[in-house]
C-alpha cells in the first residue's frame, strides 16, 4: 500500500515538471514575485482578441481584479524598484 502510494507521489511530481508554466496556472494566474508589478489579462478566445477580465498584482501587495478568468491569459510584470 505505501509502495502503491509512494508511486503515485512520484508520478504526480514528474507530470507537474514537465507541463509547462503556463498550463499549470490556468485560470489561476501566475505567480508574482516579490519586488515586481504583475499583470495578468484574460481572453474570450486563442485568438486574444476580445479582453473579458484581469488582475494586477501591485507592488505594495494589493491586488485588483475584474471580470472573468479564462484559460487564455497573457502575463507581464514590471520591477517596483
Amino acid at each position: 500500500m505505501i509502495r502503491r502510494a509512494l508511486s503515485v507521489a512520484a508520478l504526480a511530481a514528474v507530470a507537474l515538471a514537465v507541463v509547462p508554466a503556463t498550463a499549470q496556472a490556468g485560470t489561476q494566474g501566475f505567480r508574482c514575485q516579490a519586488g515586481y508589478m504583475c499583470n495578468t489579462t484574460y481572453y474570450s478566445d486563442s485568438a486574444r482578441t476580445n479582453l473579458v477580465g484581469a488582475k494586477t498584482e501591485f507592488c505594495s501587495g494589493e491586488v485588483s481584479t475584474w471580470g472573468i478568468t479564462t484559460g487564455y491569459s497573457n502575463w507581464s510584470t514590471s520591477s517596483c524598484g
